[in-house]
């Protein structure tokens, strides 16, 4: 297999992550206490109701799938500009840069969107299970934002020690939940039923529903491509966090979703989760692990959800600074901090905006959870569309340098995933009303602006073919 030269002419980032800094980073984006607590009550209530581990099962079998030549192309691009370079070498640079320009969206909406749901769940904690003062939203989600800030602008090792720290513990108390439900029976100790896996019930909801929310779930495995320069050997560590993260959040998923159901009883889970999705799961963690289990993980909660905003944070940074880099935007974003490493002005800058929007949202009174609720369906639709456009460059570009070795990673896992993920995101544009938070208004505003960054971006890139050749030829890290 030939391989590009790796090329040190541009700003480059460094940083010496390992496997287990690398993995954890990718996982906190993914936020699985928060996917355990508050998503999957959520799939048994009107997802996909008793097939929710089914759910998670096929979404991860799916991008299991992609992720074969992800890796593979991984090895090839020596730039670490994650999905935006890997669909330019695939699909040309019009298509790169305007899936680069949806894709940054989509993670500064994952950041910024996340502070005003990590100002109600800081205040709720403080105030409701601390007793201290009921201050706003918005007091509380500075605090997430300034955490933030800081680790973000220095070594990306310094926010992989922390978000390495708090998904241990996250992943801890996950599976005590999960050993505590099934050690004890289940609901009224009456056995543990694996009747959910049966296909009898993999349809019981809506199928379609459940797949949608279960691939969002599973959105950030592009960290592992984003922070190539600042992982150690990365031809070797990318592809082995890659698959872990997917078997990982994949098994995690599972079998909470199976416990959670149990923990209810099948023959009430879906009517008590549809009649109380928080409620239902808060009383699970009463029953099998008691008042101190349920408010310690109440607590994590809350480390989960700055650990997004964090590496939503990181993420878009690091779009920032390959977008600068390649004299998309203003070079100065791709500025390097001589002593850190790291892209501290993009960084600077994407703590600048998130102040911006959320100063905004207070400012206008709008309720902080119908922001957060949009700024995530608007996220799972637009990150869930640039995979599905990377899985059709990857295969093109691997095919294109005769680059694939067999017939199952040459056409059965691309069509596969192409597939899965095509379907996914046919049912995200279908149903996006729902995902931003059921106004037809603001759902029409929002896929405009999706649509208009996308056409932006070809745009740019056939502006600069004729008028900047240099720039047209440095989109997508080339």
């Amino acid at each position: 297999m030939t391989t590009r030269k790796t090329q040190q002419s541009g700003p480059h980032l460094s940083g010496k992550m390992g496997s287990l800094e690398l993995f954890f980073s990718v996982m906190a984006y993914n936020a699985p206490m928060v996917v355990v607590i508050g998503i999957i009550p959520i799939m048994v209530a009107t997802g996909s109701g008793l097939g929710t581990p089914i759910s998670f099962v096929v979404a991860g079998l799916i991008l299991g799938c992609f992720a074969v030549g992800f890796t593979r192309m991984s090895k090839i691009m020596p730039k670490p500009g994650g999905f935006y370079s890997m669909i330019t070498a695939g699909l040309g640079r019009e298509v790169g840069l305007g899936s680069g320009f949806v894709a940054l969206l989509g993670y500064f909406c994952v950041y910024a969107g996340t502070l005003p749901f990590g100002g109600i769940v800081l205040g709720e904690l403080v105030h409701t299970t601390m007793n201290g003062p009921d201050l706003p939203w918005w007091v509380w989600a500075a605090v997430f934002w300034a955490g933030a800030g800081v680790l973000g602008y220095f070594n990306i090792e310094l926010s992989a020690k922390f978000l390495t720290a708090f998904l241990f513990l996250e992943i801890i108390i996950i599976v005590g939940y999960d050993l505590f439900v099934f050690i004890n029976s289940g609901a009224n100790h009456a056995g543990i039923s694996m009747a959910p896996l049966l296909p009898t019930h993999w349809f019981d909801g809506s199928f379609s529903s459940g797949l949608l929310l279960a691939l969002g779930m599973y959105g950030g495995f592009e960290v592992t491509v984003l922070f190539r320069e600042e992982v150690r050997n990365p031809n070797r560590v990318i592809p082995r966090v890659t698959f872990a993260v997917i078997a990982v959040a994949m098994t995690i998923y599972a079998v909470s979703s199976l416990g959670f159901i149990n923990a209810l009883g099948i023959d009430k889970a879906v009517e008590l989760a549809t009649a109380d999705p928080t409620g239902s799961m808060t009383g699970t963690l009463v029953d099998f692990g008691g008042i101190v289990f349920s408010d310690i993980a109440t607590i994590f909660v809350n480390t989960s959800t700055f650990a997004v905003i964090l590496a939503g944070h990181n993420i878009t940074a690091r779009y920032l600074f390959n977008l600068s880099a390649d004299k998309i935007f203003p070079r100065k974003l791709s500025s390097v901090h001589s002593r850190h490493g790291s892209p501290y002005m993009a960084s600077m800058a994407t703590s600048a905006a998130g102040l911006v929007l959320n100063v905004i949202v207070a400012v206008a009174g709008l309720a902080a959870i119908d922001v957060y609720a949009a700024a995530l369906g608007i996220s799972s639709f637009v990150i869930l569309g640039v995979i599905f456009v990377a899985s059709i460059a990857v295969p093109l570009y691997l095919r294109r340098h005769g680059m694939g070795h067999t017939v199952w990673s040459r056409i059965v896992f691309p069509i596969l995933g192409i597939l899965g993920l095509g379907t996914g995101l046919i049912l995200a544009a279908l149903d996006f009303t729902a995902l931003v938070g059921g106004s037809p208004v603001l759902s029409a505003a929002l896929m405009t602006l999706i649509v208009g960054l996308f056409v932006l971006g070809i745009m740019m890139a056939l502006f600069y073919r004729k008028a900047k050749p240099e720039t047209y030829s440095n989109i997508g890290r080339q």
